[in-house]
């Protein structure tokens, strides 16, 4: 059986450059990270080469890559899926803005497609998106029809839109986005929510999310992503490597809440 992934979210360390973030993530004490890969900034054929070796140096693997938008270029699409593809990541993390939904689940399809078996492509769901919920996000999968296909669970995402942590048993989820955040989010909307998410999360057991469900991603077998996007630990650790000293500490797999 393939080791479980308990990973540093590339969001956990928003000011670095991509290549940065497998070291940082390896002296946090962490196993693996993610990776934002942006085509329209920061990444191009030398971030890529960096990047692998920032990961051969470390030995870690790339739990995702992020973000894909289903409502930008197809040529921008299928760069990230091809960074994913050659870093190796397991996931793809992708998000849709795009109203039209039936041309968003024929453009996933595509980008399964082109994606073939070599990465999953995880569909994130949100209330600052077109597919805002739990049940709306299986439904597009589901219509999408393809094995590269699946859904990424948010626990702030989940809270906001008011549903509940489903069997994570179930390959329809390729992993989680954990993280704690504060009851006031799931009241929040529009460029607040936004803002709850961005800045406002912090570690497992030290806000408001259910414990239970928190104790269920832990003790369980899907890959994590830690995704503790924090304005008052970057304020309080400007230092990105004991920020994720302290997310790694703080959040770990085997501590359970009561």
């Amino acid at each position: 059986m393939a080791q479980r992934l308990w990973a540093m979210a590339a969001g956990c360390v928003p000011e670095v450059s991509p290549w940065e973030i497998p070291h940082i993530a390896r002296q946090g004490g962490f196993g693996s990270c993610g990776m934002w890969v942006d085509p329209e900034t920061s990444w191009d054929d030398s971030a890529v080469a960096k990047t692998r070796a920032a990961l051969d140096a470390t030995g870690l693997r790339l739990i995702d890559v992020e973000p894909l938008w289903l409502e930008k270029s197809e040529d921008l699409q299928k760069a990230v899926i091809s960074a994913g593809i050659e870093l190796g990541a397991k996931n793809v993390l992708v998000v849709s803005r795009e109203p039209d939904q039936p041309r968003a689940i024929a453009r996933f399809t595509e980008l399964c497609e082109f994606a073939g078996a070599d990465v999953r492509l995880a569909l994130e769901f949100g209330v600052f998106t077109e597919v805002k919920s739990l049940q709306q996000a299986l439904e597009f999968v589901r219509a999408a029809g393809h094995a590269s296909g699946g859904v990424l669970i948010d626990q702030m995402h989940l809270n906001r839109c008011g549903e509940t942590l489903p069997d994570l048993a179930d390959p329809m989820f390729p992993y989680v986005q954990a993280c704690d955040f504060y009851a006031a989010s799931k009241t929040k909307e529009g460029m607040d929510y936004i803002v709850a998410a961005v800045d406002e999360r912090c570690p497992l057991g030290e806000g408001d999310a259910s414990v239970e469900e928190t104790n269920r991603i832990r003790a369980g077998g899907i890959d994590v992503s830690l995704e503790i996007r924090s304005k008052a630990l970057r304020d309080r650790y400007p230092d990105p490597v004991e920020r994720a000293k302290q997310i790694f500490n703080r959040c770990r797999a085997d501590r359970q809440g009561s």
